[in-house]
């Protein structure tokens, strides 16, 4: 009898074991598709190029560098402008978007006077990649960014700033972790950190039960990018204080709102003075995507003022 009671109680401790092997095993799998599914290669379907924007595109120099083994698009706009200033705009697109997505922003800048570098993300456009990896990648397209035109003498010019949108948002400022002389930076839409980042996603596709799967989306990032990378918060970096930010965020932002997951959501947290807010909340111009833009599909160029204005203040 005895022995028949310790053969059932072992039994149901391998049982046990057993299922919870199984779910650890399950929610890893299941943790890795939801992942590679939010992070597919993101290909724009082509659009005719607005006649407006022709002498833009033209006029730019087109080039690629290396990412580890995935060669990155990028393009440079020059300015010509009679206030042509001595300052290079990197700009960092945002999640499902490439750099010609942002192309009525590059005009608006060039227009007053900023040269512009913009990209396109590992994963996207005319850049190699079969995925867009995670919201970590873009950190390092960035940084490998920054040292390609480090390398090439800046094209000539004596200041560099950041502008990037959303998950570009989230890497301009992380870029301030690392050792590079940035005179500005414009953070828009802007999400805090990765694991923030892919939070937002994964509760908008599975809901609550996402948090369950935490810990394993963080272990599956850090395996492909590092834990010292996939830590790095965009508030954290922005409250060294050093460089002046401009946070732009949209008052019906639904993708990361204002209230959690965005870099405006730890506004509270950043101490640092060379920090300042804009809030955007003009009707349907107030939302993750829609405040860049004006309703005829342009620029919104009363942000666009405004940016120019913090850049003006911030580098001269």
């Amino acid at each position: 009898m005895k022995s028949e009671k310790k053969f059932n109680k072992k039994r149901i401790l391998i049982i046990i074991l057993a299922v919870l092997v199984f779910l650890i095993v399950s929610s890893m799998v299941a943790t890795k598709i939801i992942y590679d599914s939010i992070f597919v290669r993101y290909d724009a379907e082509p659009q005719p190029l607005d006649g407006r924007l022709s002498a833009l595109v033209a006029g730019r120099q087109e080039m690629t560098y290396p990412c580890g083994e995935t060669q990155l698009a990028g393009y440079l706009y020059r300015s010509s402008a009679d206030n042509a200033k001595d300052t290079l705009i990197v700009v960092a697109p945002g999640f499902h978007a490439e750099a010609d997505d942002y192309l009525w922003q590059i005009q608006s800048l060039v227009e007053q006077g900023w040269s512009v570098f913009a990209f396109d993300p590992t994963g996207s456009g005319a850049s190699g990649g079969e995925s867009y990896v995670g919201f970590s990648q873009e950190l390092l397209d960035l940084d490998e960014t920054l040292s390609y035109i480090e390398e090439n003498a800046r094209f000539g010019y004596e200041n560099i700033a950041l502008l990037g949108h959303s998950r570009g948002g989230y890497a301009v400022c992380c870029a301030l972790e690392y050792e590079y002389d940035i005179a500005a930076v414009v953070s828009v839409s802007g999400v805090n950190s990765a694991m923030e980042g892919i939070m937002g996603y994964s509760t908008s596709a599975i809901g609550p039960m996402a948090y369950g799967n935490y810990g394993f989306l963080w272990l599956y990032q850090a395996m492909l990018f590092g834990t010292e990378t996939v830590n790095v918060c965009a508030d954290e970096a922005i409250d060294q204080g050093e460089v002046p930010v401009l946070v732009v965020h949209g008052a019906a932002d639904e993708s990361f709102p204002m209230d959690r997951n965005s870099v405006i959501s730890h506004r509270e947290e950043i101490e640092a003075d060379t920090v300042e807010y804009l809030i955007c909340s003009e009707a349907e111009r107030d939302g993750h995507t829609s405040l860049l833009f004006a309703p005829d599909g342009t620029a919104n160029q009363a942000l666009m003022t405004q940016i120019h204005s913090f850049l003006e203040r911030s580098i001269g």
